[in-house]
């Protein structure tokens, strides 16, 4: 072979080897920039924000005690409306409400006077009724007359908790919190030691303000669920108008809805108590 004809055959030699050497440099250059992207996506998928919550069980159990001090008594005007024993009421109330377990409840009449007052003090319960003139006095859960609810099974210091816009919490033996998506708010889960109670409690993601409480008693069978919503300031306190307890085994149901109240108001232990008129008949 020639030196021209090895010049031209290097030539082509080259060219080639340079041809094959650039498509190897494409093919490494590719390789390289996707590692890097694989080695990115496996980055950022390390660095992915953590599902630990903002806030833990304690401090919302803190945040619910706050919220019960602040509120320990309460007079106002209110819509009942209640289902219980198939029987539906629909009624005006004049409210009163002392914690730990002090209630007293005036149902108004057309014309503006009580045709039924109720007040409870603990477990003692007294009924007046001024237009039969009849008057009861015994204890709450053994009482014979027909209430609007089934007070027995809610128990007087958890309605008292639930009129003044608070929920009692029951004794429990461990706690945990959870991020529910579909209502915008952290529940709060407290089990009894023994096992047999169980509460959820909801709060608004946002404001911390008391959603719904949620009592499961697997020893009596009853769960009773409670809601709160239509918060407004009453003296500088946000405080739920709309208050509806339903028990999720029963279709009986508690509906409250304040139209005027006064929060933190002067009321003696004896306004809780009724004293029988001379002429009422006793039960």
């Amino acid at each position: 072979m020639s030196e021209s004809e090895w010049s031209v055959v290097s030539g082509q030699w080259s060219a080639r080897s340079k041809k094959n050497s650039l498509r190897l440099t494409s093919h490494v250059v590719l390789f390289t920039v996707f590692a890097v992207y694989l080695a990115g996506c496996a980055v950022r998928h390390e660095v992915r924000p953590s599902k630990a919550l903002p806030i833990t069980a304690d401090e919302i159990i803190s945040i619910l005690e706050e919220g019960r001090e602040k509120v320990h008594s309460l007079r106002g005007m209110a819509s009942v409306k209640a289902v219980y024993n198939g029987k539906k009421t629909n009624v005006k109330e004049i409210v009163v409400a002392k914690r730990p377990s002090k209630i007293r409840a005036e149902t108004v009449g057309l014309f503006g006077s009580p045709v039924l007052i109720l007040a409870i003090d603990g477990s003692l319960l007294s009924i007046y009724k001024p237009a039969e003139s009849v008057f009861y006095k015994g204890n709450v859960s053994s009482h014979d007359v027909s209430l609007p609810f089934p007070l027995n099974l809610v128990g007087t210091e958890e309605l008292t908790n639930i009129l003044l816009g608070g929920t009692s919490l029951i004794k429990y033996g461990n706690s945990d919190v959870e991020f529910s998506e579909s209502e915008n708010a952290y529940i709060l889960n407290l089990r009894s030691p023994d096992g047999f109670k169980r509460q959820m409690i909801s709060v608004d993601a946002k404001t911390l303000r008391l959603m719904k409480s949620e009592i499961m008693d697997g020893e009596r069978g009853v769960a009773a669920s409670v809601t709160f919503s239509n918060y407004q300031d009453v003296g500088n306190v946000p405080f739920p108008k709309e208050i509806k307890v339903q028990f999720l085994n029963k279709p009986d149901t508690l509906y409250i809805s304040y139209e005027d109240i006064e929060l933190n108001v002067e009321a003696a232990d004896e306004f809780f108590v009724l004293t029988p008129p001379e002429n009422s008949n006793r039960q």
